[in-house]
């Protein structure tokens, strides 16, 4: 065996199996039933994802620990006390099954197991189980399939089933005596869905081309295998999962990938003083963080989430939320880091409209990341009878996010930082946000794409634009409006986040100029305090440019409309703070710089389109 074929032995496992409860001895405590079979299960290995076989030949099973009639029935796989249950007081191999009969304690516990498995409530049984040695014998669906020889030494009750050919009372006679002898078993007979009354089979198959699937994109687009496995686990379809690598963005029953996903350890306080950016910042310039411990665990929790080292002292991006959320009374624990992320993101969000608008964030980053795309689908066509179609494939290729740091200033005296003031932690909260969301919103719009600068959507080639109508700019019409819509849905861009941005001088022309002459009614609409353009919001920043040219035309506005959601802001880790207290030292002011990462990206550049040269003054 090469190491591509084999992995670590010794590993312990588990496999899930459902409960068919059909007869038991009759000692009223014991129960026959079956825990394993050599149904293929996914598994991913060193080498990738592929399936499992628990052999159940001659040499393949010990049995040593389970028949040696003290081994435990547990719940859950928990090794404790309160969760025994029973104990396994024979097992053996059964045509192609591990088979066992239990019985349960005469406790409360497990008294009421027992009941619960007769009621059918308790629907799966699963094996505990060493490796002993693994295999790879062929190939299965595409996939390689590894034969396991193994050591069961427990068996669990459980709620998640993953084997449907095995279970409680399969296989078995209407009645055994509560003298079981082995020489009464058939250890000949195959066990098939007719002779078991298991109808599993076309649902077995269905999970096997469902795996083999998921395992196949997973594949092609480089997915963790842990991302295939989970996928896998959870049952998710092959149309969602195709969907959730596409978009590489909705986690809510896929795991990230492991170039997007980051875990933050537990950091618990005996009191309820809440995280203090000015607390951690005097610390790291005085070198004493006696006072500071929560701020430097939470640094020195950051850095190895992270994986890197800070220049200064990581903050937690929630520190500028400007709100009290680090507090253990009423979390419990510091927010994991990807909920940190998050909330930087939400504490931007009413400062930067390309949010506002519905751009689609990633928060929490620590590798380069890319993301797949198809640009071009299959086709279908009508065809004559007997006439063969023609052969589509699907392109596909990716958009990536690459970070680049973003790097905030401010200054404050060093007798303010020493203070400590709570007040503080608000300026320095407001002057650091501002100035990352100014930054990022302007990057968004009309980043140059340089490998210092993201590059934004009136600088990607693809984005849609409209003819000049004169030499030297236009006057904002009705008609460049629609128009402008018009390139955007007939691009196919999706619906849901389509909006208009500019800025305040086209705003004003918006509103004094009528849909059509003669008529009362402006392009740009007013409803409470929200604005509107043909139904779709509409958002106004003085980051929007105003300075095009255009022939002799100067000073020319820019109007965009798309799909915002198409608009990808990816954030990396933590807010690296350096405190400065040398170049200002003179007027006794202290630097405080935060660097962060981010990148921006077009899914589609088709999906928005864009106006340069509207005279606007």
């Amino acid at each position: 065996m090469t190491h591509e074929d084999t992995f670590e032995n010794g590993a312990e496992l588990t496999r899930a199996v459902v409960v068919d409860i059909s007869a038991t001895t009759k000692d009223d405590r014991l129960v026959k039933l079956s825990f394993s079979s050599e149904e293929p299960v996914m598994r991913v290995f060193d080498f990738g994802a592929g399936w499992e076989i628990l052999g159940h030949g001659p040499g393949e099973v010990d049995m040593t620990r389970l028949a040696a009639g003290s081994a435990p029935l547990l719940k859950d796989h928990r090794r404790d006390l309160d969760a025994m249950v029973g104990t396994v007081e024979d097992a053996w191999i059964e045509g192609g099954k591990g088979q066992a009969l239990v019985r349960f304690a005469e406790t409360a516990t497990g008294s009421e197991m027992l009941a619960r498995v007769r009621a059918g409530e308790v629907k799966s049984v699963s094996v505990g189980y060493r490796v002993l040695e693994h295999a790879r014998v062929d190939d299965r669906d595409g996939l390689p399939a590894v034969r396991v020889r193994w050591m069961p030494y427990e068996i669990s009750l459980v709620a998640v089933p993953a084997d449907a050919l095995v279970g409680v009372g399969r296989s078995m006679p209407p009645a055994i005596s509560t003298q079981y002898q082995r020489k009464e078993r058939d250890m000949t007979s195959p066990i098939t869905p007719e002779n078991t009354g298991d109808n599993s089979q076309p649902a077995i198959a269905q999970e096997r081309a469902r795996a083999s699937d998921i395992t196949a994109i997973g594949q092609r687009f480089e997915m963790a295998p842990e991302v295939v496995a989970t996928a896998i686990s959870d049952g998710t379809s092959v149309d969602k999962f195709r969907s959730q690598v596409m978009d590489c963005l909705d986690n809510s029953n896929l795991a990230e990938p492991s170039s997007v996903r980051q875990t933050m350890g537990v950091l618990r306080r005996s009191n309820d003083r809440p995280y203090s950016l000015t607390r951690a910042i005097a610390a790291e310039l005085t070198g004493n963080w006696k006072e500071a411990g929560f701020e430097r665990e939470c640094a020195e929790e950051l850095a190895r989430s992270t994986g890197r080292s800070p220049t200064g002292i990581y903050v937690p991006a929630i520190a500028l939320a400007g709100r009290d959320l680090l507090t253990t009374g009423n979390a419990g624990s510091l927010i994991g880091t990807e909920h940190m992320a998050s909330q930087f993101i939400d504490a931007l969000r009413p400062e930067v409209q390309v949010m506002q608008l519905g751009a689609r964030v990633l928060p929490g980053l620590r590798e380069n990341v890319s993301i797949p795309r198809m640009p071009a689908g299959t086709s279908a066509e009508w065809i004559a009878e007997d006439a063969a179609a023609t052969e589509s494939t699907p392109n596909f290729d990716s958009v990536s996010l690459t970070l680049k740091q973003l790097s905030a200033r401010t200054r404050m005296s060093r007798r303010q930082i020493k203070q400590s003031l709570p007040a503080l932690d608000a300026v320095l909260q407001n002057d650091l946000r501002r100035e990352i969301a100014i930054a990022v919103d302007r990057a968004a719009i009309v980043g140059v794409g340089s490998a210092l600068e993201p590059r934004g959507i009136l600088n990607t080639p693809g984005v849609g634009t409209l003819g000049a109508d004169s030499a030297d700019g236009r006057q904002i019409s009705w008609k460049a409006v629609t128009s402008l819509m018009a390139q955007v849905e007939d691009a196919g861009a999706p619906m849901q986040s389509l909006a208009f941005l500019s800025n305040p001088k086209v705003k004003a022309k918006l509103l004094a100029t009528a849909k059509f002459p003669n008529s009362d009614s402006a392009i740009l609409t007013t409803s409470g305090s929200g604005l509107s353009i043909a139904g779709h919001t509409a958002a106004f920043t003085s980051l929007v440019p105003s300075n095009f040219t255009l022939g002799s035309g100067t000073d020319l506005s820019a109007l965009i409309f798309g799909a915002w959601s198409e608009l990808l802001i990816g954030q990396w880790g933590g807010i690296d703070v350096i405190v400065d207290d040398k170049t200002e030292s003179d007027r006794g002011n202290i630097r405080i710089t935060a660097h962060s990462e981010w990148d921006i990206a077009l899914r589609n550049a088709q999906s928005f389109a864009a106006i340069t040269d509207i005279l606007a003054h």
